[in-house]
Parts: structure tokens; sequence; C-alpha cells
């Protein structure tokens, strides 16, 4: 019954990855706005239900090609399937003042989308909106004023934009305190060279890369359950396979049921083998030694015929 059972289910996938290939193949390209080319892994709200991966559906809102993140969302501003790559926007930063720079609408939130199928992100510039509470002679420190009033600083607050990763508190200023981040993977800005605050802006309407080259690239071993991993920055993924032992063996792949059940088989195979011999040593000696004894009785009797009553002395020397 198992073995029919992982018969079907294989047959079952292989019918299903034809399948799915089958209806890939019939995909249009779509397009919105400045996207001309949408498709695979991505697709169009509007798309056949077969066209696309689930996860990575687009939508077209005023000519502007969207992506929803629960609630969030973001404007696409390029997809290159070269690289695996999407560069998404933050609506707020579309369009940056002069005078002021504008706060992003999700505050600090771009982290958490990596975790749905975007594995890998391209660590772009941290740009950390700063305030602090006396001015900062520094060229790290960008100066410059928020276009709202939506931070706990106090009005006589000074504001600053500064490059860089920060991750604790002694990475900045005294008396200084960061409002909220943006990412960018704007080209000529880094924590190396000194920026205006006119290039700043600049990078933040340029928007943050993320990549689904993880996701894209281990498909097939996710499909075989086994884990994907790249060594030493080599874009070949390579296929490993583990079984836990806190999985339910229900769950459990065809390789891993396997793998399972031949433990059961080799133990119990090797204890039945050893109880074997184990009987056939405890069983044989008595049968052995009576083997022995009624050939010794045999032979005594066949002597004694031969030789007659009277050669008893012989007979006797060819006692067992």
């Amino acid at each position: 019954m198992f073995i029919r059972n992982s018969v079907f289910a294989s047959v079952f996938l292989f019918v299903t990855f034809i399948t799915s290939s089958i209806a890939q193949s019939t995909c249009v390209p779509s397009s919105c706005g400045n996207i001309q080319e949408i498709k695979f892994p991505f697709r169009l709200r509007t798309d056949p239900e077969h066209c696309g991966k689930r996860g990575y559906e687009l939508d077209c809102q005023n000519n502007q090609t969207v992506y929803n993140y629960k609630s969030r969302k973001f404007y696409v501003q390029e997809i290159n399937y070269r690289s695996f790559s999407i560069r998404l926007l933050d609506p707020s930063l579309k369009d940056q003042k002069e005078n002021c720079t504008v706060f992003p609408d999700h505050r600090a939130s771009y982290d958490a989308m990596t975790s749905l199928i975007f594995g890998w992100l391209h660590v772009d510039n941290d740009i950390n909106y700063v305030n602090c509470r006396a001015p900062i002679n520094s060229s790290r420190y960008i100066p410059t004023s928020f276009c709202r009033t939506n931070t706990s600083a106090p009005n006589s607050s000074f504001s600053y934009l500064v490059i860089g990763e920060i991750l604790q508190a002694s990475d900045l200023a005294g008396g200084c305190r960061v409002e909220t981040v943006a990412w960018s993977a704007a080209p000529g800005i880094s924590t190396n060279k000194s920026s205006s605050l006119s290039t700043i802006h600049q990078a933040l309407a340029y928007g943050f890369e993320l990549s689904w080259r993880l996701d894209f690239l281990c498909r097939e071993c996710e499909a075989r359950g086994d884990d994907c991993v790249f060594e030493d920055n080599n874009d070949v993924p390579t296929c490993r396979h583990y079984c836990k032992e806190d999985t339910p063996v229900s769950e459990l792949s065809f390789r891993c049921k396997v793998e399972y059940y031949s433990v059961f088989v080799l133990a119990y195979g090797g204890i039945g083998i050893g109880g074997l011999m184990v009987l056939r040593f405890l069983l044989g000696i008595p049968i052995l030694i009576a083997v022995v004894v009624w050939q010794c009785k045999r032979r005594n009797l066949s002597t004694s015929d031969d030789n007659g009553l009277g050669d008893k002395a012989s007979s006797s020397e060819q006692n067992c």
C-alpha cells in the first residue's frame, strides 16, 4: 500500500509539473506604465490565474505598476529578470521637495518584506532621518528639515540625514536619535563619500532593490523537500537532503520515509538474525549430542553382531 501510494504521488507531481509548464508557456507578458514586460514569476492581477507564481502578483493602478505587501503599497520602478531583482519605491518618496525632506509612508518596515518571497536583499544605503537637540558639525550629518512633523522630537530640534547603518546609540552623536530609516539602491552615494541634500533626495526617489534569486533558483530543491545551499558565492545552488527528527512521519518526503523505515528494517532484521543464531546454537548442541550417542550405539550393536557374544573384550574397546 505504501509503495502504491508513493508511486501515485510521484506520478501526480510529475503530471502537475508538466501541466504547469505548458500553462506558463501559453502566458503572454503584460505591461503597465513604464514596466513593459511583466512575466513569470510575476503576474498582473488581471492576468489568467495560471500565469505567474503565487506571491508575485502586481497591480496596475492609474498606469502605475504597484506591489502590495499586506497593507503597504510600493511603486515598481524596474524589474530585472537577468539579476532576479525588482526595484521598489515608497510612494511618498516619489516627489521630493527642494526645501524639506519627505518622510516615507512605511517607516522602517522594508526588512519585513524579505521574509515573504524576496529571500535575499541587496543591502543598499541606509538613509537615516535623525533629530538632534543641538547642531552637529560633521560632514556625515547633512542638514535638512522634515516636511511633516510626525515625530516625537521637539520643535527646537535640528534635523539631519545620515547615510550608513546605525546599529546602536553609540553610532550617533550625543543628543541625537533616529526617527526612521529609508533604503536606496541609487549609485553614487555611500558612507565614504560626502553627498549633498539634493543628491540624497534623488537617491530617495530612486528606490530600493529586492531579489527573488533565492526563491527562483531553489525551486527544484524545495520541490524535492531538500535544503538549498549556496557555497563560496557560487550562483549554482546545491540541494542538500536532511530528514528532521521532529517531523511527523506522515509529513516526511518519500526519501525520508524510506530512510525512516529502513532503520526499523535493519534494526529488527538484525535482532531476528541474531535470535535465529542463538536459537540454532541452543537447539543445535542437544541435537548434536543425541546424534553422536545414537551413532555410537548403532556402531556398538553392529560390532556385537559381527564378532559374537564370545569376543566381549574386543567389542568393549570399540565402545564410544
